[in-house]
């Protein structure tokens, strides 16, 4: 046997990937992006941070050759994972030739759907190249709850059928959800629906404002308590949660606005063009249209990297951020200020902590 194979030389595969982490990081490689493909979107989710359902795209949507000059330039820049979301990605009629560029690129390439568009003609194009994730969101265990949160009657059955349709096939499927006020009743039932199918499944109670501005998802926010012990019901996510806690409670948190991935290692590209750090951190933009992504990355979204906290903000040394959804990105949505803690993910985090300490002392 050859001795470069990692192998036959004895290498250890988590130290390899620690230190090709580090790599990646400290020399900002924008290793993951998300393609925002469009706006349009065949559903009208109540909690929905995008909130627009149009006929057709809006005239400055990037067109297919635009995008496919993206996909080459993230390429070069270095990406390897990227998402491919919306609105709904697959409404876009030239979708198929979007996607079959990018795994030819490369790209190990994860979609997010809501499952009512998986054609047949979507089934043959994932045959021919597969995805590494197809992930589908699900409102309801039924469709009388899952309708009402989409507003779209019909759309659970379209969703279970695209579901049934990917797993056929063997198609890599996850489903996830958003625990709102809607489907809360349902949830464990959505769990079950998850177990049967065979797929993995994640919740999520980060309910925000749209990226407009408004205010109406925050209607449909389920209590911190009740969404706290649907988390915590589950001893696999219970379990999650401590690993991570135990893996990054010594991370100095240092005075950066942003110690997460957004503009280190993460970017996000939405329907016009615009390259920011992540889906929610605004503060730092670039146009696409008019420029390159090199360009954009080392120059104008690196300005992230220098945003700092106030000495006297008081989430800086809080043993609790890891356990709260900390995002500066976050809390300008909500209150028009990134140093301005969200109460609601305050108290999230409060009770995270609570359940893992009480857990830990048999309590």
């Amino acid at each position: 046997m050859s001795s470069i194979c990692a192998q036959a030389t004895g290498l250890d595969d988590r130290l390899y990937w620690d230190g090709f982490s580090h790599r990646v990081i400290s020399q900002r490689v924008p290793f993951s992006g998300s393609l925002a493909l469009t706006h349009c979107c065949n559903l009208h989710c109540a909690h929905c941070y995008a909130r627009e359902e149009r006929p057709g795209p809006a005239p400055s949507e990037l067109d297919t050759s635009q995008w496919l000059r993206i996909l080459a330039e993230i390429k070069e820049a270095g990406c390897l994972y990227l998402l491919l979301t919306g609105g709904e990605p697959m409404l876009r009629h030239d979708f198929p030739e979007i996607y079959s560029f990018a795994k030819k690129q490369g790209f190990l390439v994860t979609v997010f759907s809501n499952g009512t568009l998986v054609s047949d003609r979507i089934v043959d194009l994932f045959r021919e190249l597969p995805p590494r994730l197809v992930e589908i969101s699900l409102y309801g265990a039924s469709a009388e709850t899952h309708d009402r949160v989409t507003g779209h009657p019909g759309s659970f059955t379209r969703a279970l059928q695209g579901i049934e349709k990917l797993l056929e096939q063997g198609f890599h499927v996850g489903l996830k959800s958003v625990l709102l006020t809607l489907n809360i009743a349902e949830f464990s039932a959505i769990e079950d629906l998850a177990r049967r199918y065979g797929t993995k499944f994640r919740i999520d109670a980060a309910v925000f404002p749209t990226l407009a501005g408004g205010r109406e998802p925050l209607g449909f926010r389920v209590p911190p308590e009740q969404a706290v012990a649907v988390e915590m019901s589950s001893s696999e996510r219970s379990r999650e949660w401590r690993e991570y806690v135990d893996n990054f409670r010594l991370t100095p948190y240092g005075n950066s606005a942003f110690a997460c991935s957004a503009g280190r290692t993460n970017f996000h590209v939405d329907p016009d063009g615009m390259l920011y750090p992540c889906l929610i951190a605004r503060s730092c933009r670039y146009s696409l249209v008019t420029g390159n992504f090199a360009y954009g990355w080392n120059h104008e979204i690196a300005r992230i990297r220098e945003e700092s906290v106030d000495a006297d903000f008081r989430c800086s040394q809080c043993e609790k951020r890891l356990l709260c959804g900390f995002c500066p990105g976050f809390f300008e949505l909500e209150h028009g200020q990134s140093q301005v803690p969200s109460d609601y993910v305050c108290a999230i985090g409060e009770l995270r902590h609570q359940y893992i300490c009480n857990e830990r002392s048999g309590g």
